[in-house]
Formats: C-alpha cells, sequence, structure tokens
C-alpha cells in the first residue's frame, strides 16, 4: 500500500513546493489535525494548521474560484477570498517572514465529505499559477484515496487528546461517548510514537468492536469502533486469552495478567485450539497477529511484544 508520505512525494513530479502540510479533520469534532508536514517553520505550521480553518470554512475553493474550482492560490486569486488573504496575519505575519511568497491551498474530499486539505508554499513568486493549479486539481485525487478511511461514517468516533503522559477523551466530546472507560485511552497510549494506524478488537462490558486507531503528528488518536462480532465465535474471555498468547506468556503469567486461574486459562486455550482448527497455541499467535484478532491491554505488554500489530 502507498504510503501518504509517499502520495505527497509523488505530487514533486508534477509540479514544484517548498514546503507542504496536509491536515485532516475529524468527522465529529471538525477539529483539523496535521497528518503530514514538511518545510514550515513552527510558526508557518501552526497558523496554516490552526488559522487558516478557523478564517476559511469549507467550501472557500468554490468562492475564490467560481467559475473553474481550482484551488487558489495567493498569486492569482487571494483578493477573491473572504478576508482577503493577503490581508491575514497568516500571510504578513508567518508566510512572508518564514520566505514564502506563494501559496496554493488543495480542499479534499471524497463525494460529499469534506476530508481536510493541503496547503503548498514556494519562495518563488508566481510560482502557482494556473497551469499548476489544474494539475493540482487533477492530481489531488492521490491525497483523497489515502485519507478515505478517516471519512467513513459507520461506528463511533472518538478523539483522544495527549494528557499527562497518556490519552484523554476531549472534554467537549465526553458527553457523545458516555459507554467507554478509561481503560480504552489507556491501552491505546501505549501506541508506538512512530505508529500511524492500529486495528484491533474491543469489549466494553457484554458489547464487542472492531478498533481501528489512527495517530497524528501532534499525538492526537482517532479512533473508530464498529459494533462486531468476535470471530471465530469466540468467547470474550477466549478473545482475551488469544491476545496474551501473542506476548509468549505461559498459562500461569496470562491467568495472573487477567486475574482467572491457570486451570481456566488451560481450558480456554484448548477451546481456542478447537475453535480456530490449530493445535499448536504458536499458531494460535500467528493467527491472532495477522488477523490483528487481540484486545490492547491497559498495560501495552501485548502492543509491546508484537511490534507488527502498529503500522
Amino acid at each position: 500500500m502507498v504510503s501518504l508520505c509517499d502520495r505527497i512525494q509523488s505530487l514533486r513530479t508534477l509540479f514544484h513546493f517548498d514546503a507542504v502540510q496536509l491536515l485532516g479533520c475529524a468527522p465529529q469534532s471538525r477539529t483539523h489535525l496535521e497528518l503530514h508536514c514538511e518545510g514550515y517553520n513552527v510558526s508557518c505550521a501552526s497558523a496554516l494548521g490552526t488559522g487558516f480553518p478557523q478564517l476559511y470554512a469549507p467550501g472557500f475553493t468554490a468562492q475564490a474560484s467560481p467559475l473553474d474550482l481550482l484551488p487558489p492560490s495567493i498569486s492569482e486569486c487571494s483578493d477573491t477570498m473572504n478576508p482577503p488573504f493577503r490581508s491575514t496575519a497568516i500571510y504578513t505575519d508567518a508566510l512572508l517572514r518564514g520566505g514564502f511568497l506563494d501559496g496554493m491551498t488543495v480542499e479534499l474530499q471524497h463525494g460529499d465529505t469534506y476530508l481536510g486539505m493541503a496547503h503548498f508554499s514556494s519562495q518563488q513568486a508566481g510560482r502557482f499559477n494556473r497551469h499548476v493549479r489544474t494539475l493540482a486539481l487533477g492530481a489531488k485525487v492521490l491525497l483523497e484515496e489515502a485519507m478515505r478511511n478517516i471519512a467513513s461514517p459507520s461506528g463511533i468516533e472518538l478523539h483522544l487528546v495527549p494528557q499527562a503522559g497518556g490519552l484523554a477523551l476531549r472534554n467537549d466530546m465526553v458527553t457523545d461517548a458516555p459507554a467507554f472507560s478509561p481503560t480504552l485511552a489507556k491501552a491505546l497510549s501505549f501506541m508506538r510514537q512512530d505508529a500511524s494506524t492500529l486495528q484491533a478488537y474491543w469489549l466494553e462490558g457484554k458489547r464487542s468492536y472492531r478498533l481501528q486507531a489512527q495517530r497524528f503528528t501532534k499525538g492526537d488518536v482517532l479512533v473508530r469502533l464498529v459494533p462486531a462480532a468476535l470471530p471465530a465465535a469466540l468467547s470474550a474471555k477466549e478473545m482475551q486469552v488469544l491476545g496474551w498468547l501473542m506476548t509468549g506468556y505461559t498459562d500461569r503469567e496470562i491467568a495472573a495478567s487477567l486475574f482467572l486461574s491457570e486451570r481456566t486459562v488451560h481450558s480456554h486455550v484448548t477451546s481456542l485450539h478447537r475453535k480456530l482448527g490449530i493445535t499448536r497455541r504458536t499458531e494460535a499467535a500467528v493467527k491472532a497477529a495477522l488477523n490483528h484478532w487481540y484486545v490492547p491491554d491497559a498495560h501495552g505488554a501485548i502492543l509491546a511484544a508484537v511490534p507488527g500489530l502498529c503500522h
């Protein structure tokens, strides 16, 4: 699978830019999160990542370029934006001081769903002319394809933010997800810092979910939980034991981790062999890892034991 970074770099074969920032929009919180950034200093990245979405709501392309819907650029249509871009602090206090004389912003969407935007800047004036803007309009599909997973409307979305060395649910979204315990945030705080995505299962009371988590560059984690039956008709405890088999723990060690008796764990392992059609616990561990059949624990032991679970 082509990475988001690779797709951005492929755009360099179409047009030149000295800096680029890709922002994804979390569907429920409508918060823009930085997915990728290179070439900008902190001031420019902050101004574009935070200030631009506050000034210009989705649909600013149609306002700036109503006839052709080409991505707006500083050199050709910034004065048609409301407010005029060259009069904003984003331009005068950040981009100009950072040495950028031209820029272009591409809105991204999937169908009718707004995904975010990509900012491109150049230290050369007039770089983003009509020809380049036309190329960018045709190439934006490369970025949209890489961002579609963010826009999926199915399931429950949680937006976790860094807090006191871990993760916590955004305060303004707490009422949207009262059923999920703080254990989920604690478990996901053990995602590797260099990883961007994680797939697993999650158990909340008697409910089971397919879990997908995406980490952004500033530490925010967007979580999507889709109600789903456990695979292979496994019970909740069998599912938990299956995940712990990936650590290489003995039955006694798994029992201590799950607060079960060793005999109970042994019984679950035997049942797993039967349901999965295997004879060895190592086979169960491999099957769990390949299919992401595990529930992340609140101490990070499973994620630490199998680095390949995060990508």
